[in-house]
């Protein structure tokens, strides 16, 4: 099943060159013997500018519009490297040119697939929201939509104007409603097509597909297809796997302090880390190059400064990484002020899954307090922690990470007495009774809300015993029915605190994911989300 994720862009032409939506801004370009508006912000719309204008005709309506010449490299450029921002999610990524980019994410949450290996909706809609807050991160306001196919999905986007999911074939269903000029007709089809009444996508869809061909050009063919469901789905071309990653940042001033550019440091090392994480691959060279100010005395025109560092082992620990490019720079003399940080991973090798000198042959043997002596060593002797079962009711004082409490008699002890409360083959007698049978463990959610978000909750009537089962969930800004409910579970007690008293419910929402949902004192809310697989 293919699946595709594309976010449009309002006004990327205009936010590029430094323009804001708030500004009365229109971009021309010269256009049959004239300059002519080719896009607009929200603000010079509202003020009547419209595509296709002469930029005389724009001031007339508008006075107070500022115009932006379109540069048509420097626009794709631009595009093309906010494309590659977009590698974190898949390694097959496009640009839509004028203002649009496209993402293969059939293949993105193999590990959290639903029926027939669809990727699940909450899979889904949790790469749209990563989209749309990463290209809110850059400067961009986007609208992302996910469809079976492209067409589709930019449809959707430019002409729905809201971020949604379209299920798997129910594109013609979504598009039904969108006008005739969402499809990109030629212009001698789009009026035909008018002229016979028809002004919806739905309703050139209901024409049978032998009265468009022959009579229509190959273009209103292809729409016509895409307006029935049977859009075309691109191989976007992978990341060259032999090709460096290179990220870059350009400094709003030039620096001089180590400080600095840590801190720039961490920012281009964390997408790095995505995008080989994206890739299962990882670096085991990491170049950094700082662009040197111009106006420097000491740093001449375009020179740069170079740092190599060789890995120990095949990492993505963006952390372990910036570590040893702080220890590398402070023994480095910087030639001098630095206005651009550009850094490279040429060298990157396949993931394999194993922790750096963790699980490596010579250390077979080692022992758990050595093994714990070294993980404390690189990670903080507070980092590593044993969880313990508490004798808790509330859900989420039920586990509580301890302290490791390092080797000697306690340690000792407390296997000693695990072992002598088993057989001598392991197992443990109480289990073993003949005639019962082990009680299964209650459902816990693997993300646990602390603390619990209120719900709006439609309920159906309350049932002895039962209390009130619920049917609908408001969420997401619309309301979803429960497909499938389990319960109630009653937890109650340790009145010694706050005292509680509650009817938990596992609740399976129309799209597929798993809430954990209870109710206290005629309230409804929201503890958790269980794993999609």
């Amino acid at each position: 099943m293919f699946r595709y994720l594309v976010a449009w862009l309002p006004t990327f032409r205009l936010e590029r060159c430094g323009w804001t939506a708030d500004r009365p801004v229109a971009l021309v370009a010269e256009e049959k013997s004239a300059w002519r508006v080719q896009c607009a912000t929200p603000t010079a719309t509202r003020g009547r500018v419209r595509p296709g204008m002469t930029a005389a005709e724009a001031r007339a309506v508008l006075p107070t519009l500022q115009v932006e010449t379109l540069d048509p490299q420097g626009e794709a450029q631009d595009l093309q490297e906010l494309a590659h921002q977009l590698l974190r999610l898949s390694p097959q990524v496009g640009a839509l040119p004028p203002d649009a980019l496209v993402v293969d994410i059939s293949g993105a949450g193999a590990r959290r697939r639903g029926p027939g290996g669809a990727a699940t909706a909450g899979v889904e809609r949790a790469l749209m929201e990563r989209t749309r807050l990463r290209l809110r991160e850059l400067g961009h306001a986007a609208v992302v939509v996910v469809a079976d196919d492209p067409g589709t999905a930019w449809a959707c986007a430019a002409w729905g104007r809201r971020c949604r999911r379209v299920a798997p074939g129910q594109g013609p269903q979504a598009m039904a409603d969108l006008p005739l000029a969402s499809l990109g007709l030629p212009q001698r089809e789009h009026e035909l097509l008018q002229g016979l009444g028809l002004h919806t996508v739905g309703a050139f869809a209901a024409l049978p597909p032998a009265s468009v061909v022959g009579r229509l050009s190959p273009l209103a063919v292809a729409a016509h297809a895409l307006a029935c469901g049977r859009g075309p789905q691109p191989a976007l071309a992978s990341w060259d796997e032999d090709q460096p990653l290179v990220f870059h940042q350009d400094l709003p001033d030039p620096v001089e302090e180590r400080d600095a550019l840590i801190f720039v440091l961490n920012a281009l090392l964390r997408d790095a880390a995505a995008c080989l994480s994206a890739r299962d691959r990882a670096a085991v060279r990491v170049v950094l190059r700082l662009r040197l100010d111009p106006q420097d005395d000491a740093a001449g025109a375009g020179s740069e400064q170079e740092i190599s560092l060789r890995l120990g082992s095949p990492t993505r620990d963006s952390r372990h990484m910036l570590d040893l490019l702080r220890t590398r720079l402070e023994r480095v003399q910087l030639a001098g002020p630095v206005i651009g940080v550009e850094l490279l991973l040429p060298e990157a090798t396949p993931f394999t899954g194993r922790q750096r000198d963790l699980l490596e042959r010579q250390r077979a043997a080692e022992s758990l307090d050595e093994a714990v002596a070294r993980l404390q060593d690189e990670l903080g002797e507070q980092a590593v922690t044993v969880p313990m079962a508490r004798s808790r009711h509330l859900p989420e004082g039920a586990c509580l990470g301890t302290p490791w409490p390092g080797p000697g008699p306690a340690v000792q002890s407390c296997q000693a007495d695990s072992l002598a409360r088993k057989r001598s083959d392991g197992s443990d007698p109480v289990r073993a009774w003949v005639g019962f049978s082990p009680p299964l463990p209650p459902l816990r959610p693997a993300l646990l809300l602390r603390p619990a978000l209120g719900a709006e909750v439609q309920a159906q009537a309350p049932e002895p015993e039962l209390g009130q089962r619920p049917a609908r969930l408001h969420i997401d800004g619309r309301w979803l029915d429960l497909v499938d409910i389990a319960g109630p579970e009653h937890l109650a007690g340790e009145w010694w605190e706050d005292g509680f008293d509650r009817l938990y419910w596992c609740a399976t929402l129309a799209d597929g994911r798993r809430a954990w949902l209870y109710q206290e004192e005629g309230h409804w809310l929201l503890h958790g989300w269980f794993d999609a697989s």
